[in-house]
């Protein structure tokens, strides 16, 4: 019996810069089992398509005049696992990931990134070929700390724990305790968190937004990519704050900036 040959994946491409369209569909080209089925210079335009043409990968950029791509994904209702979402900020991997976005490609698109993206949404459709719509997991960052590879990282929340002076985190696989009055800082940095501690940094797979709301009120987010322990603030310096007695720094966001200020001197 003749097996059955998939039909190619249908993308959508949504960006305002014509050279975003021109490399993601050259990159297109080269793929036997995805094809170029539209293209919108707006997210306006785009919410119109995803209803006409229904595709399977959305490459959506963040960054547009009028109704940004985060916009887009709040409108459109659950789109998130077949977006692929493309900007030069970095900074908008942990946004994405809050609408459970599959993937993060950042500007200029490589063809070997361009390739795991729509590889993995591939390998989803092929084991639930009935539910394009279900969760994709993890957003992934072209940057991969200490060359680790995302994908290779299971995301288990039952890994991160927190006590009432304690967080319990998963390093190299092990389970270890992190004392809070040792944390100077959590910061950002792609897929992952940075747990900056005296002489050491943990790298774990989470978010800041799920350890803000698990961690004691000592901790502070300044800003979108910072989360400062304020017992151990040595100084504010515009809107840099420098950690007492180690060498780590902060940012403070100008939205944050009042309600930051409160809190450390409360």
């Amino acid at each position: 019996m003749k097996e059955e040959i998939p039909a190619p994946l249908r993308c959508l491409i949504v960006d305002d810069e014509r050279a975003a369209h021109k490399t993601i569909q050259f990159h297109i080209e080269k793929v036997s089992w995805v094809v170029h089925a539209g293209s919108c210079m707006n997210a306006i335009s785009a919410l119109e398509q995803i209803s006409a043409i229904k595709p399977d990968i959305i490459f959506l950029d963040v960054d547009m005049p009028h109704l940004s791509g985060m916009d887009l994904l709040k409108i459109a209702g659950d789109i998130g696992p077949s977006v692929i979402m493309t900007t030069a900020h970095e900074e908008f991997a942990l946004q994405g990931y809050e609408h459970n976005v599959c993937d993060f490609l950042l500007k200029p698109i490589s063809f070997e990134r361009f390739l795991k993206a729509v590889n993995k949404l591939r390998l989803l459709h092929e084991r639930q070929p009935n539910k394009p719509d279900d969760c994709c997991g993890a957003v992934s960052s072209d940057r991969k700390p200490d060359q680790a590879d995302p994908d290779a990282v299971p995301w288990d929340a039952d890994s991160l724990r927190f006590g009432t002076q304690t967080m319990w985190i998963t390093v190299d696989k092990n389970i270890v305790p992190v004392s809070y009055r040792h944390i100077y800082l959590l910061k950002a940095y792609g897929n992952y968190v940075q747990v900056c501690v005296k002489d050491k940094i943990h790298l774990i797979r989470s978010t800041l937004t799920i350890l803000i709301s698990n961690l004691p009120p000592k901790f502070i987010q300044t800003h979108r990519s910072y989360i400062v322990n304020s017992e151990l603030v040595g100084q504010i310096t515009g809107n840099e704050i420098i950690m007492a007695e180690a060498e780590y720094k902060a940012r403070i966001s100008k939205q944050l900036r009042a309600d930051v200020l409160r809190k450390l001197h409360s």
